[in-house]
């Protein structure tokens, strides 16, 4: 049970429920959480304007601890099958998107630039709070393909067809008009 502007903290493995929007980052570092759950992929804005369709929600689970170095992070993986256009053909092509992420929580760009290299900031508030699922569409974001495309087995282009090399037609010859000035 929380009071007044609390986050509750999440039981220890979350099934297949609803991922909160805004979580109290450092309290579920300090309790070692552990969340799994799917967002709708409908609910995220910036995804949708990205793709020309999510297919499927997006499946995720998030752990948040402390490394070695006794860092805050939040690591997790997150799925999800959007439709984007082939940048080959033009067509709709369905992508399957994963990604693997290894996060650090800072509260400032101080604490950001003294992170390993191998971990990406995300900044909380002066509470520890953070957008959760803006933080996972940012994951999803990042994997999205640059140039999406089907196998090329599979592509619909339509190849234009070889001209036939061999023609019984006489061609004109450019240099032609070029010769005809030099006989004047």
């Amino acid at each position: 049970m929380t009071t007044g502007g609390e986050i509750p903290i999440i039981s220890r493995t979350m099934a297949e429920a609803q991922i909160p929007h805004r979580v109290d980052a450092t309290k579920l570092v300090e309790h070692n959480q552990q969340l799994r759950a799917a967002i709708n992929s409908s609910d995220l804005p910036r995804l949708n304007e990205a793709v020309d369709q999510c297919l499927a929600p997006v499946d995720c689970i998030v752990s948040f601890e402390k490394d070695a170095e006794r860092f805050r992070m939040i690591v997790g993986s997150c799925s999800t099958r959007v439709a984007m256009t082939c940048q080959r053909c033009l067509g709709s092509v369905e992508i399957a998107v994963g990604s693997q992420f290894s996060l650090g929580l800072v509260f400032n760009d101080e604490q950001a630039r003294n992170l390993p290299k191998r971990l990406e900031p995300v900044e909380m508030d002066e509470n520890g709070v953070i957008d959760l699922w803006s933080v996972l569409e940012d994951e999803v974001l990042l994997a999205l393909p640059a140039f999406p495309t089907h196998p090329e087995s599979e592509c619909q282009i339509q190849q234009p067809e070889p001209e036939d090399i061999i023609s019984n037609e006489k061609r004109p010859n450019p240099f032609d008009v070029l010769a005809q000035l030099k006989q004047k």
